[in-house]
């Protein structure tokens, strides 16, 4: 892997790229919320051209990291407390902060209710809701891999084990030879469609491991739409808390 650095003079910043060679015929240049930025190239292509194009896309890389930062509110917070906002399953939900005996944490609407004795520790309220949101997280994409494992398990696959982490640039990973799909715990952020869309790209995976034409029109065949899910995916800001 290599990486190029890239001044942005709109921004005032200067980007790090970080270039991979794969076996591929075309390029394809990605911004991801957190601002890493990976351009995933054929073997064998020159430097000087990567270095053109990526000069050629600066006005296309500010504006994506612009577009972030302006959504970056809605979905990511670095306080809880009564009133800040939320994304979760692609909605905005309200932190609602209040006094209570036990740990609790619960939906309710519009609002996200997190209760426990200490309510001015955000250490201890930053834990209690990341347990919360592993839990839940872990009950919403099994739940999505048991909907949609039908469509493989025809072809003698093996109900994968979920796992779970935090990840800055894979949505997913699976590893078809010890029978698990690891998801991003951000993931769970996205509208249910888009995490409908990771599943069962991840599922297919047990079947084609590379991103071949079959796996697309296998893909394309069981979700006609999957390209739009996708973008939305993409462009949408999921990372933060």
């Amino acid at each position: 892997m290599e990486m190029y650095d890239v001044p942005l003079s709109k921004l005032n910043i200067t980007v790090s790229v970080l270039v991979e060679r794969k076996k591929m015929k075309t390029c394809r240049l990605k911004v991801f919320p957190d601002k890493t930025i990976k351009f995933s190239v054929p073997e064998n292509t020159p430097k000087l051209w990567i270095e053109q194009y990526l000069t050629s896309k600066k006005q296309w890389i500010s504006t994506k990291i612009q577009n972030f930062e302006q959504t970056k509110g809605y979905a990511a917070t670095d306080e809880i407390r009564s009133g800040i906002s939320i994304r979760y399953l692609g909605e905005d939900l309200i932190f609602s902060v209040f006094q209570s005996d036990k740990q609790v944490v619960y939906i309710d609407g519009k609002n996200l209710l997190i209760g426990g004795a200490d309510i001015n520790n955000q250490t201890k309220l930053f834990a209690q809701f990341d347990r919360w949101w592993r839990k839940d997280s872990l009950r919403i994409l099994n739940a999505q891999v048991n909907k949609l494992f039908p469509i493989v398990e025809k072809y003698n696959i093996r109900r994968p084990t979920v796992l779970l982490r935090k990840m800055k640039t894979l949505w997913g990973s699976c590893s078809p030879h010890r029978g698990t799909i690891t998801f991003n715990q951000y993931l769970t952020k996205a509208n249910p469609a888009c995490i409908e869309y990771v599943v069962l790209h991840e599922l297919v995976h047990f079947l084609y491991p590379n991103h071949s034409k079959l796996f697309h029109d296998f893909l394309s065949n069981y979700m006609p739409d999957w390209k739009f899910r996708k973008k939305v995916l993409d462009q949408d800001e999921v990372h933060g808390l």
